[in-house]
C-alpha cells in the first residue's frame, strides 16, 4: 500500500501536450532525429543545439539520453516576450547586408613610418 493510499489521497499527474525545451546534441544534426514524432524544431540555434517544441513525455523519455549533452525546459515570460517582439518590430529597417549597396570586402593596410 502507498502513502497516499494509506491516507485516502489520490494522486494525479496530467503533462501539457507540448513544451518548449533547449535541446544540446553531442553530434551535429542529430536534433530533428531526437525531437522525434510530435515534435519539431522551432528555433535552430546552431548544428547541435535547438529549441524544440515536443511532448513532455518524449523529453522525459530523453533525460539522460548519450547522445545529448542537455535537455531542459524553456519558459517564456509570453507577456515580456511581446513586448520585447513589439519594441523589435518597431526598429528601423536596416538595409540587408549582402545588397549590392554594401561592400564586398574590406582591406586594411599599414605602413611603417621610418
Amino acid at each position: 500500500m502507498t502513502i497516499a493510499e494509506q491516507f485516502g489521497a489520490r494522486i494525479s499527474l496530467s503533462l501539457p501536450g507540448l513544451g518548449l525545451f533547449l535541446m544540446v546534441s553531442r553530434r551535429p544534426g542529430r536534433i530533428a532525429a531526437l525531437v522525434g514524432q510530435g515534435g519539431r524544431v522551432a528555433v535552430p540555434l546552431d548544428p547541435c543545439r535547438a529549441l524544440v517544441m515536443m511532448p513532455v513525455t518524449r523529453y522525459l523519455g530523453l533525460r539522460g539520453h548519450p547522445e545529448l549533452s542537455f535537455i531542459g525546459p524553456v519558459h517564456l515570460d509570453q507577456d515580456r516576450f511581446a513586448r520585447v517582439a513589439a519594441a523589435h518590430a518597431a526598429l528601423p529597417s536596416f538595409p540587408d547586408r549582402s545588397s549590392s549597396a554594401a561592400p564586398s570586402s574590406v582591406t586594411v593596410t599599414s605602413s611603417s613610418r621610418s
